[in-house]
């Protein structure tokens, strides 16, 4: 599995864990499946998160300048200690 792939579903899957727990304990306390506004909204925010790890990871030239300046940031700073 290649590092995109990889790094898109550990996002979604750290992502998706907030919304499962909270549903399924809306789930327990209404005794049916209730899905409230903010399920929604946590549900758009986690769609979002994801489609940009997977840019981020991606081959595009923005993102790969994004992330090389970001290495070279981290390269400074561990050399400045």
């Amino acid at each position: 599995m290649n590092l995109r792939t990889k790094k898109t579903l550990g996002v979604l899957l750290r992502g998706a864990i907030i919304p499962t727990f909270w549903t399924v304990q809306v789930m327990v306390q209404e005794r049916q499946i209730v899905l409230r506004p903010a399920f929604f909204v946590f549900l758009a925010l986690l769609v979002a998160t994801t489609g940009y790890a997977w840019w981020w990871y991606g081959d595009s030239p923005k993102a790969v300048a994004y992330r090389a300046k970001a290495e070279a940031k981290k390269a400074a700073r561990q050399q400045s200690n």
